[in-house]
C-alpha cells in the first residue's frame, strides 16, 4: 500500500477511535488497533477484495467493520456480537461515522441467523475461545452461509513460538476472567476447515508485538468447478 493510502487509513483508525464517548473503549480501541495493525488490516482487506456482501461475526465495538466500511464503500458489511452494550456502541460509531454500509446484530454466534448468502465472512480472534466442537460447529454454519467461491477469513492465534502462545494466553485471561481457551496450530486448524469449506491457505504475520498471529483464507467450493 502506498505511503500516502497508509496516511489516510490511520487517519480513519483515529476518526474512528474518536466516535466512542468512553475513555475506556477509546483506550481499548487504540490497544485493539496496535495488536491488530495496519498490516494485518492490509492482508484481511486483500482477502476480501472483490467481495460485496460482508459478514462479521464476533464484531466487537464494530472497529473493524466501520474501518472496512469506510475505506471500501462499495462493501456491506454486516456485524454480529453477544455483547449488546458493545453493539450498541458500535451503531453509535457507526451514525457518528455516517455509514450507510453498514449494520450491527446482537447475537450469539451459534445461533446466526442472517438472511440470505455472503461472498466473505470475517472471524477475528474468536475461534481459540471455543471448543473443537463448538469450532466446527461454527465453521460449518458459516460454510452454508458463504455463496460459491466465497471466502471464509479466520484472523487468529497459532501455537508457536511458545513465549508468544504464553503471552496470549496470559492476556486472553484478563481480559475473558475465563481459563478456556483452546489454541490450534495450522495443521489441527486445516483438519477442521478442510472438510467445510475446502481450499486453506495460512499467512502467519510475524511483527515487533508478542503475539502468533496467523491468518487462514478459506474458498468455498464452486460446484461443478474441477
Amino acid at each position: 500500500m502506498p505511503l500516502s493510502s497508509r496516511g489516510h487509513h490511520r487517519r480513519c483508525l483515529r476518526e474512528i477511535i474518536q466516535t466512542y464517548d468512553s475513555i475506556l473503549v477509546r483506550a481499548y480501541c487504540r490497544v485493539r488497533f496496535l495488536v491488530i495493525n495496519i498490516n494485518i488490516l492490509d492482508i484481511l482487506a486483500l482477502c476480501i477484495r472483490g467481495k460485496r456482501r460482508i459478514l462479521d461475526i464476533g464484531c466487537g465495538f464494530g472497529l473493524f467493520g466501520c474501518y472496512l466500511a469506510r475505506i471500501y464503500p462499495e462493501i456491506h458489511y454486516s456485524g454480529y456480537d453477544l455483547n449488546a452494550l458493545r453493539i450498541e456502541a458500535a451503531r453509535a460509531a457507526a451514525r457518528r461515522l455516517g455509514l450507510s454500509n453498514v449494520e450491527f446484530h446482537c447475537s450469539n454466534a451459534m445461533e446466526l441467523r442472517p438472511q440470505g448468502e455472503f461472498d466473505a465472512i470475517l472471524m477475528v480472534d474468536l475461534l481459540h475461545h471455543l471448543c473443537d466442537a463448538d469450532k466446527q460447529q461454527l465453521i460449518n454454519r458459516c460454510s452454508s452461509l458463504l455463496s460459491p467461491g466465497g471466502h471464509l477469513v479466520i484472523k487468529d492465534v497459532t501455537t508457536r513460538p511458545f513465549y508468544k502462545i504464553v503471552f496470549t494466553w496470559v492476556l486472553d485471561v484478563a481480559m475473558t476472567h475465563s481459563f478456556d481457551m483452546w489454541y490450534r496450530d495450522e495443521s489441527q486448524f486445516a483438519e477442521l476447515l478442510s472438510p467445510s469449506v475446502g481450499r486453506v491457505e495460512t499467512f502467519p504475520i510475524s511483527d515487533w508485538l508478542p503475539y502468533p498471529h496467523i491468518v487462514y483464507l478459506c474458498e468455498k467450493s464452486v460446484p461443478g468447478a474441477p
